[in-house]
């Protein structure tokens, strides 16, 4: 036999469950109350949550000796100054606050935008190997990736009519069957 303190989670969770589907009979106490309840808590859990977090990051490492507590201050500082924007007089500090968070992101997220979709994937493709001893498979798809990956940069580098003729409508063919190749293999495995 279960005891009260094991049920009392349980009931409780039938109650709420109940009271939320009651609104499909329409509005009605039992649904506001649920509503309010679970909003209440909801806020509360998050308020708690916050607080823990800033407690663990924050007021621990404030007893740390050291140049961080310049840092820890700069930035409660800017936090504060996030709540200019209710003051009209004090609204410029508002600007200042949000272009430094917004210039913060922004370098960022380039950063890491330039290194992952730009340069890691140009050191990838020029560290392929051509030729891969005992693996014939390797080596002709290797061959394939080296000539099939230049010619589709260059088929949008050069779109426009900038070079016709040559070795560029060479180049422009292998490109689009490249990319037919691409995009039915791309909606062929959906």
């Amino acid at each position: 036999m279960a005891t009260m303190m094991e049920l009392l989670p349980v009931w409780t969770s039938v109650f709420f469950t109940l009271a939320i589907y009651s609104f499909l009979y329409g509005e009605n106490p039992w649904y506001r109350l649920a509503e309010h309840i679970y909003a209440g808590v909801s806020v509360g859990y998050a308020v708690a949550f916050n607080l823990d977090y800033l407690r663990d990051q924050w007021v621990d490492r404030w007893s740390l000796d050291g140049g961080m507590m310049v840092i820890y201050v700069i930035c409660i500082l800017i936090g504060i100054l996030w709540y200019a924007r209710f003051f009209k007089q004090y609204f410029h500090f508002y600007r200042w606050t949000l272009a430094i968070i917004v210039g913060t992101g922004i370098g960022m997220a380039l950063r890491t935008v330039i290194f992952t979709q730009f340069l890691n994937q140009i050191i990838a493709q020029a560290n392929i190997p051509l030729f891969v001893a005992g693996d014939m498979t390797s080596t002709i798809s290797n061959i394939l990736i080296a000539i099939m990956v230049p010619s589709v940069l260059l088929y949008f580098w050069f779109t426009g009519g900038a070079a016709e003729g040559g070795a560029m409508d060479i180049i422009r063919k292998i490109a689009r069957y490249t990319m037919m190749a691409g995009f039915g293999s791309a909606y062929g495995y959906t």
